[in-house]
């Protein structure tokens, strides 16, 4: 049984040009939303079950970084762009999730002198694909 977060991997791109961020990272969490409308009365005095909708996120925490390649500035360079990505929870087996992701600006900054981390979230449009990892 794998139960550990970590070590993993996370790929945002395009197959090919996919980078890797994992190394940023101090959390990584894929969560679904789900709402559901409220029953519909029907004339005979029954209820129509109402409509569960689910929609998904990718979301993160990561340690700030100001270089050039950071996962901070992808981020910004390519806000409102929908991107593939595959996350790797544990690289020892288990299970790897894609999908696609819209991109969305990522904070920086925090207490001088520290080594800050700023959270992120990316929508999913659809559902996350599972696939085994072995």
């Amino acid at each position: 049984m794998t139960r550990t977060l970590g070590p993993g991997s996370l790929k945002i791109g395009e197959t090919g040009s996919a980078r890797e961020w994992a190394g940023d990272l101090t959390k990584t969490a894929l969560a679904p939303d789900t709402s559901s409308e409220d029953p519909i009365p029907l004339l005979d005095g029954n209820n129509l079950d109402g409509e569960d909708t689910t929609t998904w996120t990718l979301s993160g925490t990561l340690v700030d970084n100001f270089d050039y390649d950071s996962l901070q500035r992808f981020a910004l360079e390519n806000a409102g762009k929908l991107l593939p990505f595959v996350w790797t929870p544990n690289n020892t087996g288990g299970t790897d999730f894609s999908g696609i992701i819209k991109m969305r600006p990522i904070g920086w900054g925090g207490d001088v002198k520290k080594k800050n981390t700023n959270d992120f979230e990316f929508p999913l449009t659809g559902d996350p694909t599972l696939a085994e990892n072995v």
